[in-house]
């Protein structure tokens, strides 16, 4: 049964001066999602049972399922964590919550550190398993197998490919990413357990939680103070996750502590 977390960072440039005075605008928001032990033990996973090219995948020492990956002390990993401006009180009703205005960028967040995202498939799974990029980077495909893969891309705004990609070979998209509202999905037909998510955002402040759950976002505008933070997990998330979770920032440091998952029932 598929199941949702409903809330939920990385920084892409590296540090840039501010002007002296302004260093209060902006904020580290902090935090670690972790399994909810009032819904019982975490899912386990489970090791793969391949239908081809075995000897390539029994070279994958993490050969396993990849909707669950929960640390032995409960955090979970590849949440998609992003964050908001709080929507203005009495406007109208909306369907996204409002988009960050690029003139409150930090200066370091201009624009991405790396001309291109990337993910590769060396054996029989799409690493990593989450890809996060800003609207405008390109999209890398690389194989460094040494048996073929096909890249099924299937977007909302990004376009539909399934290229065929030789041992060794890589393929770029033609075209820069666009922000998308769904995540794109990324499967490979010759092996059909294979499955990836690439999330294209309008801003660059989001993340994806490490191997203990945690995530950190960088150089955010404080704004007025209230932000949303918004998260999504391939599982499955309860309640409006689409909206967020208002949260409290302060200049410098914000750590929410933990999150527990919010699973659907």
């Amino acid at each position: 049964m598929r199941k949702l977390l409903g809330l939920a960072v990385l920084a892409l440039v590296p540090a840039v001066a501010v002007r002296a005075g302004d260093e209060d605008k902006y904020t580290t928001v902090k935090g670690q999602f972790i399994w909810d032990k009032d819904k019982g033990a975490p899912p386990a996973r489970m090791v793969i049972k391949p239908t081809k090219d075995e000897e390539v995948c029994a070279k994958d020492k993490d050969f396993k399922t990849e909707e669950w990956v929960i640390s032995p002390k409960g955090g979970i990993k590849n949440v998609v964590v992003w964050l908001a401006p709080e929507p203005k009180a009495g406007g109208p009703k909306l369907k996204d919550l409002p988009p960050f205005d690029a003139k409150d960028f930090h200066p370091a967040m201009a624009k991405p550190a790396k001309a291109d995202v990337e993910i590769d498939q060396p054996c029989c799974r799409f690493i990593p398993h989450i890809v996060l990029a800003q609207e405008g980077q390109g999209m890398v495909i690389k194989n460094s197998a040494p048996v073929p893969h096909n890249a099924k891309w299937t977007s909302q705004k990004n376009g539909e490919i399934n290229p065929l990609i030789p041992s060794g070979a890589q393929f770029k998209l033609p075209d820069p990413l666009v922000a998308d509202r769904f995540p794109i999905t990324v499967e490979c037909s010759i092996h059909p357990w294979m499955k990836a998510y690439v999330w294209v955002f309008k801003h660059p402040y989001f993340a994806v939680t490490d191997d203990e759950g945690n995530f950190e976002i960088k150089n955010v505008p404080v704004l007025d103070g209230k932000l949303r933070l918004v998260a999504w997990h391939e599982a499955g998330v309860a309640g409006d996750w689409r909206m967020g979770s208002p949260i409290t920032v302060t200049p410098k440091s914000t750590d929410l502590k933990s999150i527990k998952l919010k699973t659907k029932e």
